[in-house]
This record gives C-alpha cells, sequence and structure tokens, in this order.
C-alpha cells in the first residue's frame, strides 16, 4: 500500500503580529528571502551550527520503503494558507495523486450528524459551569501565570476572533491553547483559502484516496485536559508569537527558510525566539510543546 504520510511538524510563520500589528503589509510576502537581522540575539551562524546537530535537519519531503518493497512518503507541513506555502512541488502533488491514503493530523470531516453538532461544541474547549469565575483584576491579570502584557496579547487574539474581551473566564487552558494555535497573518486568507494541511487533504480527497485522520480532534481536549501543565506551556509558547512585529521581514525569513528545506535551522531560530520573550520560562515551555 503507498501511504502519503503529512507530517504536522508545527511550523508557525515566524514571529507573528497580533491585532492590529497584523496588517496585509505585515503578513503578506512576495518573494521569500532571509533577512538576518531577525535572528537577534543569535546570528546567522550559530543557528546553522546549532542546526547542523539536529538529526535530519534539512529537508521537507522523504521517501520511506518498507521491507516488502512499498513506498510511503513523508511531507513536513508549513500551518499556513499563504500561496507561496501551497505552492507545493510536483513530486509531492504526484505522490498524493498516487496514494491510495492520505494521512493527516486532524480530518475534520464528520460522517454523521450527530457528529458534527458535536463537533461545533466541545465541553472541553470550555470551563465547567461548576468553575468559580474571577472577576477581580488580581485573578485576571495572568493567564497561565505568564506577565500582564503576554497575557493582554492573548485577550487582544481572544477578542479578536470573537470571544470576550476576558475569554479565560470561559475558556478551559486547552480552549485557549487552541485558539492560539493560528497565526493572526491567517486571518486575511480564513475561510477561502485552506491551510496547507487541509489543502493536503483536499488534493487526496480529489484523488480518490482514504483520509486517515491521526488524532481525533477532541483528543486533543483529552491530553490537554489530563496534563494542564502542557496546555500552560502551549500557551506560553503561541503567546510568544503574537508579540507585535512592524515588519513582513520575519515571515519573508520563514519562507525562505522552509522553502529551502531548513527546517532544524527554523526550529533552532524558534528555539532562540521564544527563550527572547519567556526567558526564563523557555526552556521548560519548549520541552513540553
Amino acid at each position: 500500500m503507498r501511504l502519503f504520510l503529512a507530517l504536522v511538524i508545527g511550523l508557525t510563520a515566524g514571529p507573528a503580529a497580533a491585532q492590529d500589528w497584523a496588517t496585509r503589509a505585515v503578513c503578506s510576502v512576495d518573494e521569500p528571502r532571509i533577512y538576518e537581522e531577525v535572528f537577534a540575539p543569535a546570528s546567522l551562524d550559530m543557528l546553522e551550527a546549532e542546526a547542523a546537530r539536529i538529526e535530519n535537519h534539512r529537508g521537507r519531503f522523504w521517501q520511506i520503503t518498507a521491507s516488502n518493497g512499498a513506498v510511503s512518503y513523508l511531507w513536513g507541513t508549513f500551518h499556513s494558507a499563504d500561496p507561496i506555502i501551497l505552492a507545493l512541488p510536483e513530486p509531492v502533488k504526484d505522490a498524493i495523486a498516487g496514494a491510495r491514503v492520505v494521512a493527516v493530523e486532524v480530518d475534520y470531516t464528520t460522517d454523521t450528524r450527530a457528529a458534527f453538532r458535536e463537533a461545533q461544541f466541545f465541553d472541553k474547549r470550555y470551563k465547567a459551569p461548576a468553575d468559580p469565575f474571577a472577576f477581580t483584576e488580581a485573578e485576571t491579570a495572568s493567564i497561565a501565570g505568564l506577565s500582564t502584557e503576554m497575557s493582554d496579547w492573548i485577550r487582544d487574539r481572544a477578542l479578536e476572533l470573537g470571544m470576550p474581551e476576558d475569554a479565560e473566564l470561559i475558556l478551559s487552558p486547552a480552549g485557549i491553547a487552541e485558539l492560539l494555535l493560528i497565526d493572526p497573518c491567517e486571518d486575511f486568507l480564513g475561510g477561502v483559502i485552506p491551510m496547507q494541511d487541509d489543502y493536503l487533504q483536499l488534493l487526496g480527497r480529489l484523488a480518490g484516496a482514504d483520509i486517515l485522520g491521526l488524532e481525533d480532534l477532541e483528543e486533543f481536549f483529552d491530553d490537554l485536559e489530563s496534563a494542564p501543565e502542557v496546555a500552560e506551556a502551549i500557551i506560553a509558547v503561541y503567546a510568544t508569537y503574537l508579540r507585535p512585529v512592524e515588519t513582513n521581514r520575519g515571515r519573508s525569513t520563514s519562507f525562505a527558510l522552509y522553502q529551502e528545506g531548513r527546517l532544524g535551522m527554523m526550529a533552532a531560530w524558534d528555539g532562540v525566539y521564544v527563550g527572547s520573550v519567556l526567558e526564563d520560562r523557555a526552556e521548560e515551555a519548549l520541552s513540553l510543546t
């Protein structure tokens, strides 16, 4: 059986601008290129040396041949709907077109009306009705132990997505974590252009392949409910991507590195970036996400 597996490696579109900072100018990339200044406080040489220590640090597309000769393919996805990211190499499109099974992180389609209704409202996305609300400024100043500034970034993001300003009074930690997974720059494309992961599934469906979801959406909430420290780590790491920026140079650099298959470089840069925002908390948070 030929299997095309879309490996979701959690790549974001670089240090993202949040809310009003995430303008068309900041979010648009005409031609990806690397701007070395965005790596500060690290340098290009430092990150390349760190990336070299990561196994399989370069490449996006791998062929896997089983002992019986069966061939599968592995593709590293980028969580973006930008046309630059959706411009898949021809070998990738050919592999999908010829695959019997396309495996993706989550298959958001449902088989029954009941499953569809349930998917619209996962209880675990929200706090239990019995949970006490905390309305005082002292109790709501911090989300997941973050600074007031970072907590405000999260509240602004929630408000932008149609949630109340004090979303942490309603959402569970897992619900807040889910809310932060999408880069604000993707807001300009949402509802029309699919994220690359969904685009891969679309191509597979159009080619007549079976779709395999590696994780049920509800499993995400179950896992984080049983491991609240992981939920808080995800919130902390993804909140760093809401730090306002004024140019598209970080996004452009992310796109360029991805196109070149320099995934180890992206991981090394991400570690430096998150560390510059979270400081002492960064190492633990990154180890849990």
